[in-house]
């Protein structure tokens, strides 16, 4: 998940901008479906992330029950994908992205490929 690059009319100037747009319609949608009613938070917060990325079909089944648990150190870059998790949450989970004040990030292989997201207050 790059950087996507607008032009000054709106426009997406490379491909991946597509890709970046279905992630974070996917990370919308589903947040909707699991807040509804939820208020906004408007302070501080902290915000612990874990993104449980698939094992490749191709590995052994050994390789693949070793892998479940460990660290994903290939791309995407857990920079990108914290940035398009975070505008996805933007008006949905607090008011903007600036309000996060700490936060910690894992990205990891798993069985069950998703995204696990706990944000909490923070004083202050």
């Amino acid at each position: 998940m790059g950087a996507v690059r607008m032009t000054h009319k709106g426009k997406f100037k490379d491909k991946n901008a597509q890709r970046y747009l279905a992630y974070k319609s996917a990370i919308q949608w589903q947040l909707k479906q699991q807040l509804k009613g939820h208020k906004l938070f408007t302070g501080p917060v902290h915000v612990e992330i874990w993104f449980n990325m698939p094992i490749p079909a191709s590995w052994s089944g050994k390789k693949k029950a070793e892998a479940v648990g460990t660290r994903h150190c290939k791309k995407p870059d857990i920079d990108n994908l914290t940035k398009g998790l975070f505008d996805s949450l933007n008006q949905l989970i607090w008011t903007d992205d600036n309000q996060v004040a700490s936060m910690t990030v894992y990205k990891v292989y798993a069985e069950s490929p998703g995204i696990e997201v706990l944000v909490k207050e923070v004083a202050a």
